[in-house]
């Protein structure tokens, strides 16, 4: 296995990565040896019809899972081998999540979803110290996610355009290298998706934000920098797409 920390470039790699799931007596093999580089501030779309494998890629990439075989580096790290208490230490710092659905907690205010990330790291006592530290810095997101004004809104009283800036925001709390979008747009109307996808490149340009989005939707895929198609268990490029230079850090989130 090559050494990446002598590839700066390189933020992840994927080698040889197998994946299957029980169906009663029957194996369904997902993943079948699917290679991956992901360079750093990369905007990487990877497209692919329901049930290909793209949402398990992106599990096993953010430490959700782990592969039947192969490896994972992230930052020169192999996440495959990492125990469970790591995985979730590395979710919860390097990676960021954003899925179809949300996944805002209703009982909370869209201030207090933000915040639960870091709500969730501390002990009571911990968090009580830390609190106004977190708290500017989610305010600070939510400003530049557009939502400062429903900060004390709860999740039923926003859009679903709304919603998704709300989930982006709580996956940048605590500063990730790598965003990880699983159908970002899937469940939004078409402003809310073109909204979205503005939001994701400014992040990714100011911000030198990775990001790696699966879709099924080759008309938002076709925005990245480069583009993969998922087929047969393998990643394989899409004729015509060219990976552009990636540009250099112009800022840093909050701190």
């Amino acid at each position: 296995m090559p050494d990446l920390t002598s590839q700066i470039g390189t933020l992840v790699r994927v080698e040889g990565l197998y994946k299957a799931y029980r169906k009663g007596d029957t194996t369904v093999s997902v993943l079948r040896g699917l290679n991956l580089q992901v360079e750093k501030g990369e905007f990487l779309a990877i497209v692919g019809a329901s049930g290909s494998g793209k949402s398990t890629l992106l599990h096993l990439l953010g430490a959700l899972d782990v592969p039947d075989a192969g490896a994972i580096i992230y930052a020169g790290q192999r996440v495959d081998r990492l125990s469970v208490t790591d995985r979730d230490r590395l979710r919860n710092t390097a990676f960021g999540f954003v899925f179809q659905f949300y996944h805002l907690l209703p009982e909370l205010t869209v201030l207090e979803n933000v915040l639960a990330p870091v709500m969730i790291r501390y002990s009571l006592w911990q968090w009580w110290h830390r609190r106004r530290h977190w708290r500017r810095q989610a305010l600070s997101l939510l400003e530049r996610c557009g939502l400062a004004a429903r900060r004390y809104h709860y999740p039923q009283e926003l859009s679903g355009g709304e919603m998704q800036r709300a989930a982006i925001a709580r996956a940048l709390l605590t500063g990730p290298q790598l965003l990880l979008a699983d159908e970002p747009t899937g469940n939004l109307d078409a402003d809310a998706a073109t909204q979205i996808m503005h939001l994701l490149h400014d992040l990714n340009r100011e911000n030198t934000l990775t990001i790696i989005m699966v879709t099924h939707n080759w008309e938002l895929a076709k925005q990245a920098h480069r583009m993969l198609r998922m087929a047969d268990g393998r990643l394989e490029p899409v004729p015509g797409r060219t990976v552009p230079k990636v540009p250099a850090s112009l800022g840093a989130y909050p701190s």
